[in-house]
């Protein structure tokens, strides 16, 4: 089940964290990959060995997802390298948990870019090579904090709900083309929250509100993306997934 074989996948942000993990599961099942990173060009060509010691094919493209030219050029390497994209995951994103008084005129909008923008770029960038596929998906990447409101980062949460929002629409203008669906990860422990997962305190916290009693791992959230580009998903679109361990419940 959840076979991709035959088919090619632009990852954005696949060079670490959660991108790194969808990468690795979707070869795992058989999906050719796009490695997309925006700076670490040596992190981004080991993933690609890991890829190719899986048996798929793979190539690297780069570029910064809050720029748009940077974008339209990174898409466009990925999406001429075999013709056509049969699915395009957006986990590339930033994070910022300063509290309100903190946030200065220059630290709102550049988050915004990229994890909200940046996704809608991606994707807009992405539809001529979309339309050559047979079955074409898209998986956006929101966070519990798309839904749920939580204590400082309020440009990051309106980001996500952004991203959440977009999902929606573009599922419904996409239709019946191409399906457009969404994961929520939970508290998961990757580089970019790092500050959060190895506070002993906060760490505890968050084992404490979830009620599967952990912090999830980026390997939780592969599996999700798979199902959702799969052949087994093509009933679901504008579906927001949360894999969060429960903790949306509280």
């Amino acid at each position: 089940m959840f076979d991709l074989s035959g088919h090619v996948v632009l990852v954005t942000g696949s060079s670490r964290g959660i991108g790194h993990a969808v990468a690795l599961e979707l070869a795992r099942a058989g999906s050719d990959v796009v490695v997309h990173h925006r700076a670490n060009a040596a992190r981004a060509e080991a993933v690609r060995a890991e890829l190719t010691a899986l048996g798929v094919q793979s190539r690297v493209v780069a570029g910064d997802v809050a720029d748009p030219a940077a974008v339209a050029t990174l898409v466009r390497a990925a999406g001429d390298w075999k013709g056509h994209l049969d699915g395009v995951v957006t986990t590339a994103g930033v994070f910022r948990g300063d509290a309100s008084p903190e946030v200065g005129p220059n630290d709102f909008l550049p988050l915004l870019r990229t994890d909200l923008e940046g996704t809608f770029r991606t994707i807009q960038a992405a539809l001529p090579y979309l339309r050559k596929s047979v079955r074409p998906a898209v998986v956006t990447v929101s966070s519990v904090l798309g839904a749920h409101a939580g204590v400082g980062g309020v440009a990051y949460q309106a980001a996500k709900a952004g991203v959440e929002q977009a999902t929606r629409a573009l599922a419904l203008e996409l239709a019946p083309r191409i399906r457009v669906n969404a994961v929520a990860p939970g508290f998961v422990r990757t580089d970019m929250n790092r500050g959060g997962h190895q506070d002993p305190r906060y760490h505890a916290e968050i084992v404490a509100a979830t009620p599967l009693g952990r912090w999830g791992e980026p390997d939780d959230v592969a599996p999700a993306v798979r199902y959702l580009l799969s052949l087994e998903a093509d009933w679901v679109t504008g579906l927001v997934l949360g894999v969060d361990g429960g903790v949306a419940l509280r």
